[in-house]
């Protein structure tokens, strides 16, 4: 039978990182802000002195100018950037379940991504502790950065530190410990839900491809029914009978067989090697083959039925080179004009209940030789059974009698099954098979069936 995958708890108990907001800190906008317009105004200064001067047109002259003016730039552009900073009322940091938007430090991070972070650890820029996130691709934030300046500095802290996404304390109004911990934890978070979102995913498509499978073995299930006589057809055919058929999985190895050759009837119990599909595959072969062996080859004895579906199936199935496996099979012909009743069993015997002065279940033994490919093979013994009316006929495959369980988990056993038949006496063969399944419920209990279970049961009334 299948069964789901079990996941880990973690997918029931998995929740989002929540989103951590984290001030900025002004003091570093104005440690550049000041030197920034100190200098911007000495360069404007120096600026004017040699716009205005005599000799502006010296190439001494026009140098310094354009040296001096390249510089206020630079200082130009931090004072605004300074001031831009300082008048920003958004948070310095912010962490939530996509990943962290950095808006601290000189050229903050930006938006990195959870999905892009390798790894959360500790570093320092000049004299600031920094939470050092290594990212997958460090190119990926330099080169989306459009100013030079932002760029370079990237750049060179992708050079010293291995990445350049680096969250300074001196831009956050927290302790370094208290970040790098909640930093930290918002990692572990994150990977601990795209682990979770990853095993729903791989859930999602083992239930997908568990219903596709069981969706294509219940179709097979239907096709192996279709080719199983109906219990309406065998109690036209032979009477009162009864079947009890409980596969292990969905599909089975065993199977019941039953057909009609002018006077003769048919019927048999066989058991595949295996279980589940590999044995209704092998229940196909073996179904097609004793077809074939009373109607193409029009055979009437039972044990000439058995050696002929065994050299089917080596045909078939090419047994003598990687195949083999085979099947065990009870063989009953009945001609109900002469009441002549002949039988051959492959492992699997035959049990006759009979009324006489006392109750009494006959056995009759089989062949222990399966029928498939077998060294040494002899040919099956064919057994003519004298039959009484009111005979009940006992064929079975051994997965009824090999169930383990009971009070102290033992295999059931043949004795034991014997026993149980013989306390059907005088029952009609629907009751006994109702005693037989509920017997079966009860003794097998929590415990798991082992093996396909096929009991027929067949009274001679004429």
């Amino acid at each position: 039978m299948l069964h789901l995958l079990q996941l880990p708890e973690v997918i029931n108990q998995a929740t989002p990182p929540k989103e951590i907001k984290i001030k900025a800190r002004k003091r570093l906008m104005v440690l550049i802000l000041l030197p920034s317009l100190y200098f911007s105004y000495l360069l404007c200064s120096s600026i004017y002195s040699e716009f205005t001067s005599d000799s502006f047109f010296s190439i001494a002259t026009i140098f310094d100018f354009a040296f001096n003016l390249a510089f206020l730039l630079v200082f130009g552009s931090l004072t605004v950037f300074a001031i831009k900073r300082w008048f920003d009322k958004g948070p310095g940091l912010v962490l939530n379940s996509e990943g962290i938007i950095d808006n601290s430090g000189i050229v903050p991070a930006g938006i990195v991504l959870w999905s892009e972070v390798e790894g959360i650890n500790t570093s320092k820029i000049i004299f600031s502790d920094c939470v050092h996130v290594k990212v997958r691709n460090p190119r990926k934030f330099i080169q989306r950065e459009r100013n030079l300046f932002n760029r370079t500095w990237l750049w060179m802290e992708n050079s010293r530190s291995g990445s350049p996404v680096n969250i300074s304390v001196s831009g956050l109004k927290i302790k370094f410990k208290e970040l790098f911990s909640i930093v930290q934890q918002q990692y572990l978070s994150s990977q601990v839900e795209t682990r979770t979102l990853d095993l729903r995913r791989e859930k999602d498509e083992i239930l997908e491809e568990k219903n596709e499978l069981l969706d294509s073995i219940n179709y097979a299930k239907r096709i192996q029914t279709a080719l199983l006589p109906s219990h309406a057809l065998i109690e036209q055919k032979l009477g009162e009978s009864f079947i009890l058929f409980l596969p292990k999985d969905i599909v089975s190895g065993d199977f019941y067989w039953a057909e009609t050759v002018n006077e003769w009837m048919f019927f048999a119990v066989c058991d595949c090697t295996g279980h589940g599909v590999p044995g209704a595959l092998i229940s196909i072969v073996c179904n097609n083959a004793l077809n074939r062996a009373v109607k193409e080859y029009s055979i009437i004895r039972p044990s000439e039925i058995l050696d002929k579906v065994a050299e089917l199936m080596v045909e078939s199935l090419g047994m003598s080179h990687e195949v083999k496996d085979g099947m065990d099979a009870s063989v009953c012909a009945f001609n109900k004009s002469t009441r002549e009743l002949y039988w051959a069993g492959a492992n699997l015997p035959l049990w006759i209940a009979r009324e006489t002065a006392f109750y009494e279940l006959l056995e009759f033994k089989p062949d222990k030789q399966p029928i498939g490919e077998v060294e040494n093979r002899y040919t099956y013994h064919n057994h003519k059974i004298e039959i009484k009316k009111g005979d009940i006929l006992y064929l079975f495959s051994d997965g009824y009698a090999d169930q383990f369980g009971g009070e102290h988990g033992k295999k059931l056993t043949r004795k034991r099954f014997k026993e149980l038949l013989m306390q059907q006496r005088g029952k009609p063969l629907a009751e006994q098979r109702t005693n037989l399944l509920n017997f079966h419920t009860t003794y097998k209990s929590t415990v798991d069936q082992i093996d396909d279970i096929l009991v027929m049961g067949i009274r001679i009334e004429h």
